[in-house]
């Protein structure tokens, strides 16, 4: 079924957008839902991606992926790419999650599927989750959607939806 690799992260993302909407919170800048496909044999939702929008590199500030489950949320893990003021900004936006434990911005983050467009210099994220058991189930007949834990899953919903709203809604793009 794949439910945390990455169907999860699947519904991360369109909760993220939905959240926001429900809400009513309406950012400066435009939140894009991508849901990759084919990231195994050969990365062509990544690549795909990327060609259909070439002439739109510049417009993007921040990509952010979800591929590694949806366990309690810990924080985002930041491209070693990234300008320190996009880390600077990042660390204080993390800073509102502290109370769901979700404030961490680690060293290294990103993904494949975001990957060409980092190679662009677009700045890469990725939601990091307490992986401990990912790899128990990871792209096994395992990974049920009877091992997702709701709360969890609300969790990251709520740690993306203050990210990427935050990120998008800055006075100045991230830099």
């Amino acid at each position: 079924q794949g439910a945390h690799d990455d169907g999860g992260g699947c519904i991360v993302a369109w909760e993220t957008v939905r959240l926001l909407k429900e809400l009513g919170l309406r950012p400066k800048r435009t939140i894009r839902v991508v849901l990759f496909t084919n990231e195994e044999n050969g990365l062509r939702g990544g690549n795909g991606y990327h060609d259909a929008h070439k002439t739109e590199v510049a417009k993007h500030i921040l990509a952010i992926e979800s591929d590694s489950g949806v366990y309690r949320p810990e924080g985002f893990g930041l491209a070693e790419t990234a300008p320190l003021q996009a880390r600077s900004n990042m660390r204080e936006i993390a800073k509102l999650l502290s109370g769901i434990g979700a404030d961490q911005i680690a060293a290294d983050g990103g993904g494949a599927d975001i990957g060409p467009m980092m190679r662009e210099g677009v700045i890469g994220a990725s939601l990091d989750v307490d992986g401990t058991h990912y790899f128990d189930i990871h792209h096994t007949p395992a990974d049920t959607l009877d091992k997702v834990n709701p709360r969890e899953l609300a969790l990251c919903v709520a740690t993306m939806a203050v990210m990427a709203y935050t990120v998008a809604d800055l006075p100045e793009p991230l830099k």
